[in-house]
């Protein structure tokens, strides 16, 4: 039974890899984690109907397969949004795609404008409603606060110091 409930969450998982990188690949404009989260929900689903034609699944069996699912795809997600937005790596994949794999921080610089980036994000920000402009200045929107307050809070827990 354990072993059934295991075939079904990789099964499930693999599919949605494999969907997963076939709709990224046909389709254009966004391709975000509420789009990841559908093709999740119709890959555990289409493996709960091919399973259950094969093998009898209770229902008690797909409430326990469920989180760890969903936990596996919460990994996967993350992976994917540091792949996506993590300037970090792409610092590094400049680096190791450079002719001698190495570069001076001007050349570095040169190809991620610190201003250029800061620019985006606050506009990002704004567009989506945690900024608001006034004038030259910005400002924060309540669910800005909010956050920066649960962040705050969660690097005393933790003891950190240097983020972002």
């Amino acid at each position: 039974m354990i072993l059934n409930i295991f075939s079904f969450i990789l099964s499930s998982f693999l599919i949605f890899l494999l969907l997963h990188i076939f709709i990224w690949r046909i389709i254009k404009g966004y391709r975000g984690v509420l789009l990841i989260l559908f093709v999740s929900i119709i890959s555990y689903t289409l493996t709960l109907i091919i399973f259950s034609s094969f093998i009898k699944i209770q229902i008690p069996d797909s409430w326990i397969s469920v989180p760890i699912y969903y936990c596996l795809i919460m990994f996967y997600c993350h992976l994917y949004v540091g792949i996506l937005k993590s300037v970090s790596i792409r610092i590094l994949e400049e680096l190791s795609e450079s002719s001698d794999q190495t570069m001076s921080l001007s050349e570095i610089e040169n190809l991620y404008p610190t201003k250029e980036m800061i620019s985006t994000r606050v506009s990002l920000l704004e567009e989506k409603g945690w900024l608001k402009e006034e004038g030259i200045n910005y400002s924060c929107q309540n669910k800005a606060i909010f956050t920066v307050k649960i962040n705050l809070f969660l690097q005393k827990i933790f003891r950190l110091t240097n983020t972002g």
